[in-house]
């Protein structure tokens, strides 16, 4: 019952609103007509795209990073190092990567085993363990083989060391 009462009500009201709403629009007949193109100002529009055409083409925006990290590059990649950022290398063997060294050979002395080892100036050096190297040192000499202790400046690995075998080459 209060359904059928309520429901009349609302159509009153609505209908009212709606009448009220079209007279109010007849009763100002002297009211100029707004045109939409006379009233806007489009000059800023123009303006504003222009001035995102030149940020696009790269006229008036630029980024210096002052030595920081790249904040869209991730943190688990690692970071990119050159060989010769940190300026001239020393000479010989203090100066070569254990990557750039080849064996050649492996004697044993009454004084303790050697290696023959190629560096990348085409020269040879002996080597021993405890060689200092610019990345790392010799650990250890076998018969076959040389263990070379390489630094690695990964913060992903639990050791800050490599051990890396070379063969004897052929």
């Amino acid at each position: 019952m209060a359904r059928r009462v309520f429901l009349p009500w609302c159509c009153m009201i609505v209908l009212s609103f709606g009448v009220t709403a079209v007279l109010a629009q007849e009763e100002a007949p002297g009211a100029p007509e707004a045109t939409v193109a006379e009233d806007l100002d489009v000059s800023g529009i123009d303006k504003i795209l222009r001035g995102d055409q030149e940020v696009m083409q790269g006229d008036l925006f630029s980024y210096d990073p002052a030595d920081r990290r790249d904040p869209f590059r991730s943190l688990l990649q690692g970071i990119d190092v050159e060989d010769d950022d940190d300026g001239p290398r020393p000479p010989g063997l203090a100066g070569m990567l254990v990557e750039e060294l080849r064996v050649e050979g492996i004697i044993e002395t009454p004084g303790g085993i050697l290696a023959f080892v190629q560096g990348r100036d085409n020269l040879s050096y002996i080597i021993r363990p405890g060689t200092k190297l610019y990345n790392g040192e010799v650990k250890e000499i076998y018969d076959d083989r040389v263990v070379f202790r390489q630094q690695v400046n990964d913060p992903k690995q639990v050791s800050p060391y490599n051990e890396v075998v070379r063969e004897v080459s052929d």
